[in-house]
């Protein structure tokens, strides 16, 4: 069966054989050589979900002022960099896809006024990069998940199980699980 592929989400959307397990994806699209368009996609057969993230250079260079994603020097991070740190985010506990460095840049990506603590704003600024709403009440539930001194905000240690469990993932990407297309 031939199937036509004329945009990069149609590639998120094709079979889901019998034997995967785990799929992961990062479809890119580049003008004149510069990143214009990622769009990621993260299915897991034994839970059943399936998450799809796209995100455009125009939407990043419209809140980049307001977000202020920073890399580990202080500079505001470009499109292409910014795509790389939300990479644990999706693949979560899955380490062949990064490393415990990559989750330290993320966490220093998102701790928006530097003081070691992501709390439910920085997520919701990030949460708007992406288009996705989201109330602050749902984002403090998650962080409650993994909150275990309970002060309301993610420390490193933390910020690093919300990562490994998937929380991230599920807070930041588009469940499309009922789209699922197996074959």
């Amino acid at each position: 069966m031939a199937m036509e592929l004329n945009s990069m989400e149609n590639l998120t959307d094709l079979p889901i054989y019998e034997n995967v397990i785990k799929r992961y994806g990062k479809y890119t699209k580049k003008v004149n050589g510069e990143l214009v368009k990622v769009v990621y996609d993260w299915f897991e057969r034994e839970c059943g979900s399936k998450y799809k993230l796209a995100l455009t250079k125009q939407q990043y260079d419209q809140v980049k002022s307001i977000v202020s994603p920073r890399d580990a020097h202080g500079e505001t991070l470009p499109f292409d960099q910014f795509c790389d740190i939300l990479i644990p985010v999706i693949t979560a506990g899955e380490i062949d896809q990064h490393d415990d460095h990559s989750i330290w840049l993320t966490f220093r990506s998102f701790d928006k006024n530097n003081d070691h603590y992501i709390q439910a704003d920085e997520l919701e600024t990030l949460i708007h990069v992406i288009g996705k709403i989201i109330s602050r009440e749902q984002i403090r539930h998650f962080i409650e998940k993994v909150d275990w001194d309970q002060d309301g905000k993610l420390d490193y240690n933390e910020f690093y199980q919300f990562i490994i469990r998937g929380y991230a993932r599920e807070l930041l990407m588009m469940n499309v699980t009922k789209e699922i297309n197996y074959s």
